[in-house]
């Protein structure tokens, strides 16, 4: 087994642990949303725009958000996907204080939106809610490094199974068959940007996987019969 597939395998419980820092019990709990102000994002609308000053951090109660960097006038680069429970902000608001990316939501959501002055007194409050920041930005850079390992070393049809196989767990479900249904959350422009790789070589990349029968692509659909034949495409 690959590093790269024993590492997704093993972390899958811990990945969402990390994500979930906001999902906290009891009393911290009662304080983190009575700090904040909760809002409706539709599908489409911009969270906050690179270049602009952090005002908040953003807690993600609910849906999925895309975190693009823009470079350039008309190039933008698709750095993570975020679901329930991810945090935005955490690195620019404990660094420059001006947001580094950009992040526009690719479902309708529900957010939390919180101050620094707020989020730095609820630090000072509870121990609990330290941990699970330090543990968002841990797996934040844990994923980063995966994804620049995962390109150097991964052909074009390994890292799609892989973001296949990250997408599944929000994105997924198991039909009457017991085939897996993943709903993409993302345009094929922005897959190819997120796996690092032109959009025509992502379409060369779903063809093959289609001719070799382990996955099929309909739109915003992939239908995959057998996971092990998706999982051993990342061991190749």
């Amino acid at each position: 087994m690959s590093s790269t597939t024993q590492h997704h395998r093993q972390n899958e419980e811990c990945s969402a642990d990390a994500t979930n820092w906001c999902a906290l019990g009891g009393e911290d709990l009662a304080i983190l949303q009575g700090s904040g102000s909760t809002e409706s994002i539709s599908s489409g609308q911009t969270v906050f725009s690179q270049g602009e000053p952090v005002t908040s951090i953003v807690c993600l109660i609910e849906g999925t958000v895309a975190v693009h960097r823009s470079h350039g006038k008309e190039h933008s680069t698709l750095l993570r996907l975020l679901d329930s429970g991810g945090t935005l902000g955490l690195d620019s608001v404990f660094g420059s204080g001006i947001h580094s990316n950009s992040a526009v939501a690719l479902t309708d959501c529900s957010i939390c939106r919180i101050s620094p002055n707020d989020l730095c007194g609820l630090m000072s409050k509870s121990p609990e809610l330290i941990r699970k920041m330090l543990g968002r930005l841990a797996f934040d850079l844990q994923a980063s490094d995966e994804a620049r390992v995962n390109v150097v070393h991964l052909q074009v049809r390994a890292r799609l199974a892989a973001l296949l196989l990250a997408l599944r767990d929000r994105h997924g479900s198991v039909d009457e068959s017991g085939n897996l249904l993943i709903k993409l959350p993302l345009s094929r422009r922005d897959m190819a940007s997120a796996i690092g790789t032109r959009p025509e070589s992502l379409s060369r990349a779903i063809r093959a996987l289609e001719n070799d029968n382990v996955a099929s692509f309909r739109g915003k659909r992939v239908l995959v019969q057998d996971l092990d034949d998706l999982l051993d495409e990342v061991e190749m």
